[in-house]
């Protein structure tokens, strides 16, 4: 599965809950204005409506390139709208039930407004999604020349036992059998273990040449995965793969990560 942009990347964070912010006050302006619903009930029913809104287009993003069929692309945003404008419809119904007369007069709008912003987050995201696809593409073949020439971890490079983590004014101490992968986040990476998971300012190729090779492979760009808890490999689509971990969670590999899996575990 791929990282999210808007997880990864602090800038697309913030400009995303801006614009989020921004479509909830002209949503309540125009409710106000147009709809002459009060300002609460304005307020109230953009916050429902932009919210279930925003919810949906963030989840979007993990379809974003694998529902390909326009059939379902457009059922998938009628019914995005359609469980927004619901949201709107039953605040109404909560709030003012003896003035439901002027809602079907902002449907339009309601649907104007949602289906141009969904188009707009869609192109974006298929636009993330193919830059992602190319920097993918230029690490399997990076990937490749190094399973051919038979790249390995030099003997000189020390081997960690453990990975020290500090949290405030606490250190954690995490032992290898307890990490069940590794994630990069922007500049830092994300250490899950079945007790949590810790953020980290270091490199994955840190961690791809400082940890046991035989137990912890790089089966992503962005993923390092402990060998000892994949339960089964899945292919999921064209040159990608799903690994699935004991602890129910998946991982997407890619062609050059299932290789070198295939290699390391001797499938």
């Amino acid at each position: 599965m791929q990282n999210h942009p808007f997880i990864n990347s602090v800038l697309y964070r913030i400009a995303g809950i801006t614009l989020v912010l921004l479509a909830c006050s002209i949503g309540a302006l125009l409710l106000y204005y147009y709809g002459h619903a009060g300002w609460l009930v304005a307020w109230l029913d953009s916050l429902v409506s932009v919210g279930l809104f925003s919810m949906a287009g963030f989840l979007f993003w993990y379809v974003t390139g694998i529902l390909r069929q326009v059939q379902a692309q457009i059922a998938l945003a009628l019914g995005v709208l359609a469980i927004s404008i619901i949201g709107g419809y039953m605040v109404m119904a909560l709030v003012c039930p003896d003035h439901m007369d002027w809602f079907v007069s902002t449907i339009p709008f309601r649907l104007l407004f949602g289906l141009l912003g969904w188009i707009i987050l869609a192109q974006w995201y298929f636009i993330r999604w193919k830059e992602i696809q190319k920097e993918e593409q230029v690490d399997v073949q990076s990937e490749d020349r190094q399973i051919v020439t038979g790249t390995a971890l030099s003997a000189e490079e020390e081997l960690l036992d453990r990975i020290s983590v500090k949290d405030g004014s606490r250190i954690h101490l995490i032992q290898l059998d307890e990490l069940l992968y590794i994630q990069a986040s922007g500049d830092y990476v994300t250490l899950f273990t079945s007790d949590g998971q810790y953020v980290k300012e270091q490199t994955m190729k840190y961690f791809e040449s400082h940890l046991p090779e035989k137990t912890f492979i790089r089966i992503h760009r962005s993923c390092i995965v402990n060998s000892d808890y994949i339960m089964r490999v899945e292919l999921f689509g064209k040159e990608t793969w799903q690994v699935r971990l004991k602890t129910g969670v998946s991982l997407r590999a890619s062609a050059g990560g299932y290789k070198l899996l295939k290699e390391r575990l001797s499938l």
